[in-house]
């Protein structure tokens, strides 16, 4: 059985505002634009949020979405702890993870990734500064859950590269999802909010025009 899991995740970094995933953009709260960008084929869905942040504030947009809140307490983060904790709060065989305040994210990139990891045990955008993104990206869950647990103090680096069979995707390549790569934009100020209306609103006009 390949059951897909799909990972939201908000409230993470400790400077952030508190409930920055329900700051409207375009009439609905951020985090919603990501949720709508996750795969049809995702059998389980899960919102996980940070220790800066309060998870009841999400109750209903998980009711929207048929989503679980996972709460994650700790306050020494980083990707491989973060990325361990979400494998082994879901029950699919791959996983697609996504950052709550990234809503340019499109479904048809989102879906990309998680295509991938059918055949790949990490599909791992880069940035355009070539850093490797490994909380936008997908995994399937087994090989990396595996070396998680016999290798605890590891970082993604070497768990990466520990497992094998990974793929590394250019930001060059991902132009064709997105001419201006709004896959790398993150939310964080109310200036941020506004540029990501604007492009959204902009998208919505070429969408039309070329209907």
């Amino acid at each position: 059985m390949d059951r897909a899991s799909a990972v939201i995740y908000i409230g993470i970094d400790r400077s952030c505002r508190r409930e920055l995933g329900l700051a409207k953009i375009a009439g609905k709260p951020m985090i919603e634009h990501v949720l709508d960008a996750v795969p049809d084929d995702v059998e389980e869905l899960a919102i996980l949020v940070g220790e800066c942040d309060d998870p009841e504030v999400y109750n209903e947009v998980a009711e929207k979405y048929l989503a679980e809140i996972i709460e994650f307490k700790e306050q020494a983060v980083n990707d491989r702890r973060l990325i361990e904790f979400a494998i082994d709060n879901i029950q699919g065989d791959r996983m697609l993870i996504l950052p709550g305040n990234a809503p340019l994210i499109t479904r048809d990139f989102a879906a990309f990734l998680l295509e991938c990891s059918k055949r790949f045990r990490a599909v791992l955008p880069r940035s355009p500064a070539r850093n490797t993104i490994y909380l936008m990206a997908s995994y399937q869950t087994r090989p990396i859950r595996e070396f998680f647990g016999s290798h605890p103090s590891a970082g993604m680096d070497e768990a990466v590269k520990s497992i094998g069979g990974a793929i590394y995707l250019s930001s060059m390549s991902l132009r064709i999802f997105d001419e201006k790569l709004g896959m790398f934009f993150r939310v964080s100020t109310p200036q941020d909010l506004k540029r990501a209306e604007k492009i959204l609103k902009t998208r919505k006009t070429q969408r039309l025009i070329e209907l």
